[in-house]
């Protein structure tokens, strides 16, 4: 009973979260979310306990989680949860199409007055064709690896909706069968 208890919980608590992508997705669209900037939020440490907090998933997938920031702290104005919610999304898009024996990186620097949080996987790739869609709502890769990963479509609209509501920019490279490199770069002030 509590096997199929803790099943039951894991899966409304999926359909919790695609629910609320949803909603939220569609209040960004409609140009009525709004995101509660902070003064002072350290992101790198905010980044460093994010990948952290996920550092038991990813090990119990097979994968090694490697973080290695440049900086040790800097304070920029942010929504700390909001930034928290895309790394959250972009190391689990990393973890989903990553096999067994990968790694995910973490890296985070300063560049020219901005930030760049990069996660870097070992994963299947994305193709060229496949790559103007990624931040499309709904959009999936479709391919021989990745027919066996569940996911909504929405996660990286929303991550991309964030971070363009921080006024920064997000920047995916990607070869098939090499990997996938995700950066998001943030204004520091």
């Amino acid at each position: 009973l509590n096997h199929y208890m803790e099943i039951i919980h894991k899966s409304s608590n999926s359909l919790l979260k695609i629910i609320n992508d949803i909603i939220d997705s569609s209040k960004i669209e409609s140009g009525s979310y709004k995101i509660n900037k902070e003064d002072n939020v350290d992101i790198v440490y905010l980044v460093e306990e994010t990948a952290l907090t996920m550092s038991d998933y990813i090990e119990e997938k097979g994968i090694q989680l490697i973080i290695d920031p440049q900086i040790e702290e800097k304070y920029i104005s942010c929504d700390a949860n909001e930034i928290e919610r895309c790394i959250v999304n972009i190391i689990g898009n990393a973890v989903k199409f990553t096999p067994e024996g990968g790694k995910i990186y973490v890296f985070i620097s300063e560049v020219n007055q901005y930030i760049e949080i990069t996660v870097e996987d070992t994963g299947i790739g994305i193709s060229e064709e496949d790559q103007e869609f990624i931040f499309k709502r709904f959009s999936q890769v479709e391919n021989g690896n990745s027919t066996k990963v569940s996911s909504s479509g929405i996660g990286l609209t929303l991550v991309k909706y964030i971070v363009k509501l921080h006024n920064g920019t997000i920047d995916l490279e990607s070869k098939v069968d090499e990997g996938t490199k995700v950066t998001i770069i943030l204004p520091c002030k």
